[in-house]
């Protein structure tokens, strides 16, 4: 594991261990095999978030964190759940084998698979055979560790980045000053982003991490905004992995697709306009309205269900797909 990564990695773990019983600088030197001086800067970080506070008692210096931590009471059946669902989702995400992730997910699940019963332990291995997952996962991240460890640090420490970045775009890589909010796993794209605010753009920005070039700290601080939620956000301004302003789109699905459409919820403000049943020659329609994200995430999302959708509004989106489809006639168009 790389310096930054075993970092990471001692900050993700203090805390959860400073709720079970006071340590001594000696036992957690010992535990982590660093020196004093790293114990103590790690606690310095973390004391402002975690509520980790020091004791002195004669020559030894005691570390503990306010409150106690205690496993949730889990019933056999709820950890049996808890296991099945990993396993579902362990082919893409953060859990994936290619995630640096990985190793984690892999000491939780032979944690909470030793708890179990062993009569419902091999029932429930018999069951995983049947759960799964139908994403695959895109992209290999291990390569990527490192990048993550010092964007997760950099979001903790509240730190800004120059980031050297690779637009697929324009394909230009471009310098940026930038300060990391959040990493996630954008399901839509099977891809790891980050997210935070973007000198340049002036705005807070999605940016994909296998793009990053190279990231280099600065001695600046920045403060991330109390309202700041990453869900919302996302729910907010990304439709379909791509990022882009709200607006408010009218669609109306026919035939086969407005029956799913009528059963599929796309985004959360989705509602019901209008549904008219088949007639004579004429297919079943259903109109839905959203207000997702614009962009080139929200074409893509309309083009995926040709020729089964139509935009009713706005409509500078209907001109956007239009165009589309031009192009698209060119280019099939029979060669002369």
């Amino acid at each position: 594991m790389s310096h930054r990564g075993e970092m990471a990695a001692r900050f993700a773990e203090l805390p959860f261990m400073l709720t079970e019983r006071p340590y001594t600088q000696t036992e957690l030197m010992e535990h982590f095999g660093v020196d004093r001086k790293t114990i103590k800067r790690s606690i310095d970080a973390l004391t402002e978030h975690s509520g980790i506070y020091e004791e002195r008692d004669g020559r030894h210096v005691y570390y503990r964190a306010k409150g106690n931590f205690k496993p949730p009471p889990l019933t056999p059946a709820e950890v049996a759940t808890l296991l099945l669902a990993q396993e579902a989702i362990g082919t893409t995400g953060l859990t994936a084998i290619s995630s640096p992730f990985a190793k984690h997910a892999r000491s939780l699940l032979t944690k909470v698979r030793a708890s179990l019963p062993q009569s419902l332990r091999e029932r429930m291995t018999a069951m995983i055979s049947v759960y799964g997952s139908a994403t695959a996962p895109a992209k290999d991240f291990a390569d990527y560790a490192g990048t993550i460890d010092q964007l997760a640090m950099a979001a903790v420490e509240c730190r800004s980045l120059l980031m050297s970045y690779h637009t697929l775009h324009s394909g230009e890589t471009k310098d940026r000053k930038f300060d990391p909010y959040a990493v996630y796993f954008d399901p839509d794209g099977a891809t790891m982003k980050v997210i935070g605010y973007d000198h340049s753009r002036k705005d807070i920005i999605p940016f994909s991490i296998d793009h990053i070039r190279a990231l280099r700290e600065t001695n600046e601080h920045f403060v991330r905004p109390s309202k700041f939620d990453l869900r919302e956000f996302l729910a907010e301004n990304c439709f379909n992995g791509i990022h882009g302003k709200p607006i408010k789109v009218r669609l109306r699905a026919y035939g086969v697709t407005a029956c799913i459409f009528a059963e599929r919820r796309f985004h959360r403000s989705q509602r019901e306009i209008e549904r008219i049943p088949p007639k004579s020659k004429r297919p079943e329609s259903i109109t839905i309205e959203m207000e997702v994200a614009g962009g080139r995430g929200l074409v893509r999302f309309i083009l995926s269900w040709a020729p089964d959708v139509e935009v009713l509004s706005p409509e500078e989106l209907r001109r956007d797909v239009t165009e589309v489809y031009r192009r698209s006639l060119e280019r099939f168009a029979d060669r002369e």
